[in-house]
């Protein structure tokens, strides 16, 4: 199992995703609902929200989504030194990179996907060897605690997304990964020898050991609303830069959030992970080019469960 977060990720699956959504949302359609600070409008009717004692005023409100308390971030890998020379101070041993290559990932990206996020499946079918050997990578180095957390991140994102590609070529000619019997669920994903779920590597992994909002916009789960995938793998060096990029590049298209009209409407992402984004408005406007109001009113968007790309 993964040896970094063996004692931490022991958590029941709670939630499913954008990229798996939450449980009580990857069986039902999508239902687009305003939030307010103190009122929510739906359909013309409004009603008044009942109050947790910690929120505070400004707060903009959303469903309440049971959760366990978020475990602490794995500690980072120790420092390797080298014998000190007999006429010289010691010297810092530079610490070898951990894991994988995922250069072959990045090929198969930037082959495959469009600058717009558009999977081209049928290209990634006639490359499925070289995907699979990619995948076989994955399997032969599980992230532990030598790893540093970016390299941890990176990998996780990265397997996130190539084993999703991984089950649409398995159920080719399925127009919606929902036709798929349960496909956050299945344990499909072997690693090291263990068998994993994309709910657990979102839920069980990702989420409680890196307290990252921004994997929300990086973790692809091949719908039509999903944040496009990105046409390069994740590494160590570029993990902080590419999921800024990412998150400002969806928070800014207007295919998913609508911020600069009277009615403001964005992604359900915001919806179903709003305590990982904690006040939703504040972590829109840092990214946003023009500020949404504080107190204004925010609708979600319905989600589109469209396969992102053609078969």
């Amino acid at each position: 199992m993964f040896k970094a977060f063996t004692l931490i990720c022991i958590f029941p699956l709670l939630l499913g995703c954008t990229e798996g959504p939450p449980a009580d949302v990857q069986g039902a359609e999508s239902v687009s609902e305003p939030i307010m600070a103190d009122t929510i409008v739906q359909d013309q009717i409004e009603y008044t929200r009942e109050q947790t004692p910690e929120a505070p005023p400004q707060e903009t409100l959303v469903r309440e989504v049971a959760s366990p308390l978020r475990p602490a971030v794995a500690p980072p890998p120790p420092t390797n030194k080298a014998p000190a020379p007999i006429s010289t101070p010691a010297a810092q041993q530079p610490i070898r990179p951990q894991g994988p290559s995922h250069a072959a990932w990045s090929s198969l990206l930037s082959r495959h996907v469009s600058g717009s996020g558009t999977v081209n499946y049928a290209g990634f079918r006639q490359d499925v060897e070289a995907l699979n050997g990619y995948l076989s990578t994955l399997a032969e180095e599980v992230p532990d605690n030598s790893w540093s957390n970016e390299e941890a991140l990176a990998y996780w994102i990265n397997a996130y997304n190539a084993f999703t590609i991984k089950l649409i070529l398995d159920n080719w000619s399925v127009k919606s990964i929902r036709e798929i019997d349960e496909p956050w669920d299945q344990k499909f994903i072997t690693l090291d020898g263990d068998a994993y779920s994309l709910n657990q590597i979102e839920h069980e992994i990702i989420r409680p050991n890196f307290a990252e909002p921004r994997i929300h916009f990086a973790l692809v789960c091949a719908a039509v609303s999903c944040p496009p995938l990105a046409t390069s793998a994740y590494t160590a060096e570029n993990l902080d830069a590419m999921l800024e990029r990412q998150t400002r590049n969806f928070i800014n298209n207007e295919e998913f959030n609508v911020t600069q009209e009277e009615v403001v409407r964005v992604s359900p992402l915001f919806d179903w992970y709003a305590e990982d984004f904690g006040n939703v408005t504040e972590f829109l406007n840092r990214y946003l080019r023009t500020d949404i109001p504080t107190k204004k009113q925010l609708y979600f968007l319905e989600y589109d469960w469209s396969l992102n790309g053609g078969v």
